[in-house]
């Protein structure tokens, strides 16, 4: 972690924190810019395409108040032995998230309509990155195995 301010970690400097509290507004103003759209239409895509932006504005949320949260009041800490208790379910999950990667990319070969491609195009992202946040968790496991 880069270290400024006398020692302090960057993380833990008010303007870092500003920082993260101004993107959380503007998540709150992506929220209702997409439900007033929402309430404009009837089209299911446009509908299905907002509510996913909020469903995404409110999650990235909740991470910006875990980074505040883990400055202000208590540091978020990973236990190796936590992540290794999880090890079977996690590759678990990550075959099931490659298998769903498969699938989607079938499916993509096999369509032909713009919308049935904008779905899945989004689907497909959405699964890419829950492979790669597991497997960024794995990689993690992995790493602390070694600093024990």
């Amino acid at each position: 972690m880069p270290k400024r301010n006398g020692g302090k970690s960057a993380e833990s400097s008010a303007q870092f924190l500003n920082t993260i509290k101004e993107w959380q507004k503007l998540e709150d103003d992506t929220i209702e810019f997409s439900s007033a759209m929402m309430k404009k239409t009837k089209n299911p895509i446009i509908r299905m395409t907002m509510e996913m932006i909020i469903n995404d504005s409110q999650k990235h949320k909740a991470m910006q108040q875990l980074l505040i949260d883990s400055i202000t009041k208590e540091a978020v800490h990973l236990n190796p032995d936590e992540l290794a208790m999880l090890s079977d379910e996690l590759n678990k999950h990550m075959a099931a998230e490659a298998k769903s990667l498969r699938l989607a990319d079938e499916a993509m070969r096999n369509s032909e309509t713009f919308i049935t491609r904008y779905i899945l195009s989004y689907l497909i992202a959405d699964e890419t990155k829950h492979h790669n946040m597991l497997s960024k968790l794995n990689d993690l496991k992995r790493a602390t195995v070694f600093v024990t």
